[in-house]
């Protein structure tokens, strides 16, 4: 991989994290066969998420991913206090 490509997935797979925490969140909420689409979207993500780390390695994307989940905290918290 590039350090270009790399610049590129980094973003990418720190914003999947990000996700598959938001999506951990909602867990429980969706019935039938919402609930197994939602469950192969998690293991889809996760595999993808574990083969780029591999190629990249864990702490380039922590960092992004830390910062993802500050913004994400920061929006939650705004619509909270918009209700």
């Amino acid at each position: 991989m590039t350090e270009q490509q790399k610049i590129d997935v980094t973003p990418l797979l720190a914003t999947f994290r990000a996700f598959n925490e938001q999506l951990y969140n909602l867990k429980g909420t969706h019935k039938q066969v919402l609930k197994q689409k939602f469950n192969r979207l998690i293991k889809m993500s996760a595999q993808y998420e574990a083969e780029i780390v591999k190629m990249l390695g864990e702490e380039e994307i922590e960092a992004v991913y830390d910062a993802l989940m500050e913004l994400l905290m920061s929006v939650r918290k705004e619509i909270d206090g918009q209700k």
